[in-house]
Parts: structure tokens; C-alpha cells; sequence
């Protein structure tokens, strides 16, 4: 009877992880398919924002280095680590924070880390790193804020660095999320081309002289770039939950198919039992 007993609490308990995890997997699949839709307008933004700062800058290094006050002869780099805010999301984190070891091996005395997302706090602090600054709430809610956080600590500390990346996770399919070093700064340039300067060059009329436009235009870059990455990371951690949260679901759905067939068995068995008692005792 006790086995009987202790394996009907077992299955309990299984059939309510089952549903816990039932739950969270429609959660994490309704919240990504929500930001899904809106990650292509955001890429395209900041495309062509990028573009058109390429075209106001054209092709000028120095301006580069002069407008975002980067140092291009400093050894330092400044280093974002984006982590997810909660965890139940299978090796989103995990084999985020391998490459992140591998690249801050090298870069460990000449690099300063700033942590985003509750899991990437933790995992420094079990690493003994400390961290520049922190920002462990990172939610589709407060995105708007870290990344003018962001965008304003960049702005301030980028002439100590020569180069600003960040490490997080993009989806690369629903089913596979992939890890990218982005680097912020400096600027990627694309090369020159007289179609497309004209082309831009009819498509916008500035009231204002160029130069004048440049340090808005250099800061919304910054704010649509970090805003991109970050969301990207949002939908990554959501399609990695819900894969998790669906295998975990099978994986009980499988042990409860067990367990059941386990329990008729034993309790199969003690009734066999108490029948062969009760027909002994009657032949007596």
C-alpha cells in the first residue's frame, strides 16, 4: 500500500510539472510570435538609419572617430554581455557565456564588462567579474529606458575605448537562436557609391547644414542599434523558452505514461495477491 501511495504522489506531482510547463510554453510562444512581427520594422529602421548616416559621413574615418570621440590608438575595449532576464529557457545563456569566456580570456585586461539581464548579473558574479554597470531588468517594458541608459553611458564613456561590442543572442530560425559579437563602434563604412549618394541626396532636403545634423543623427544610430540587438535578443529568449518548456512537456508526458503503467502494475499485482490470500484461506 505505501508503494502504491508514494508512487500516485509521484505521479501527482509530474501531471502538475506537466502543466506548469504546458503553460509557460504558450506563454513564451504568444509573447514571441508578438515581437516576431514587429523585429522586421526595427531591422529596416535601423538600416536605414545606418544608411543614411554612412552617406552624411561619407566614407570619412576621422569624421568617425571625431563625432562618436572614440580613441582609436587606445588598447581598451568596452564589452555589453546581454543574458536573458529569466531562465527556463534551455542553452540560451549557457552557451552564450562560453563564447563570452573564450573572447574575455583575451580581452581581460584591456576590457571592461557591462552585464544586462538578471542571468548574465548572476553568471559574473559566480565568475568573480566585476562589472561597470548592470541593468538586470531587461523586459520588452523597460527596453525603452535601458537602451537610452545604454546610449548615454556609450556616448559618455566612448573616447576611453577603441572598440564597443556587444555579445548577445539573435534567431537565426524559430528552432536555433545564434550567438554575434556586434561591435557598436567603430562605425562599419560602407564604400562610396556616386548612384547612391544621388539617390539619397533627392530622397531627403536638409534645412539645416549637414554637420549641425550629424550629432542627432549619430545618437539615434546608437539608440536604434542597441534598441535592435536588445529586441532581438528578447525574441531569441522567447523562441529558446518555448523550446525548452515543449521539451520538458513531452519529457513528462512520456514519464507520466510510465508511471501509470507502472502503478496498474503493482496495483494489479496486490490485488492478484489478496485474491490468492483470500481463496487459501477459503480452502482451509
Amino acid at each position: 500500500m505505501a508503494q502504491l501511495i508514494q508512487l500516485t504522489q509521484r505521479i501527482r506531482a509530474v501531471d502538475t510539472i506537466k502543466k506548469i510547463t504546458h503553460a509557460t510554453r504558450l506563454v513564451a510562444m504568444s509573447a514571441h510570435t508578438r515581437l516576431a512581427h514587429k523585429e522586421p520594422l526595427l531591422t529596416h529602421y535601423r538600416t536605414q538609419v545606418q544608411r543614411l548616416l554612412n552617406h552624411m559621413l561619407g566614407g570619412n574615418q576621422s569624421a568617425q572617430e571625431s563625432l562618436f570621440s572614440i580613441a582609436p590608438d587606445s588598447p581598451r575595449t568596452l564589452i555589453f554581455l546581454v543574458g536573458s532576464q529569466k531562465g527556463l529557457c534551455g542553452t540560451f545563456n549557457v552557451g552564450l557565456f562560453k563564447s563570452f569566456e573564450y573572447h574575455f580570456t583575451q580581452l581581460q585586461k584591456n576590457g571592461d564588462v557591462i552585464v544586462i539581464g538578471k542571468k548574465a548579473q548572476e553568471y559574473v558574479n559566480r565568475r568573480t567579474i566585476t562589472p561597470k554597470e548592470i541593468f538586470n531588468n531587461l523586459t520588452t517594458a523597460t527596453l525603452p529606458t535601458i537602451t537610452e541608459l545604454v546610449t548615454q553611458l556609450i556616448v559618455k564613456e566612448a573616447h576611453h575605448y577603441k572598440k564597443i561590442v556587444f555579445f548577445s543572442n539573435q534567431p537565426q530560425t524559430f528552432f536555433s537562436q545564434k550567438i554575434v559579437q556586434t561591435t557598436i563602434l567603430p562605425l562599419e563604412l560602407l564604400a562610396k557609391n556616386t548612384k547612391n549618394q544621388e539617390l539619397l541626396s533627392e530622397e531627403y532636403i536638409w534645412e539645416e547644414p549637414q554637420e549641425a545634423i550629424l550629432p542627432t543623427l549619430a545618437k539615434l544610430y546608437l539608440q536604434v542599434t542597441i534598441q535592435s540587438l536588445l529586441f532581438s535578443s528578447l525574441v531569441a529568449e522567447q523562441a529558446a523558452r518555448f523550446q525548452s518548456m515543449d521539451s520538458a512537456t513531452r519529457n513528462a508526458e512520456d514519464l507520466l505514461e510510465t508511471m501509470r503503467r507502472d502503478y496498474n502494475k503493482l496495483r494489479q499485482a496486490k490485488i492478484t495477491k489478496e485474491l490468492l490470500e483470500l481463496a487459501s484461506s477459503m480452502g482451509r
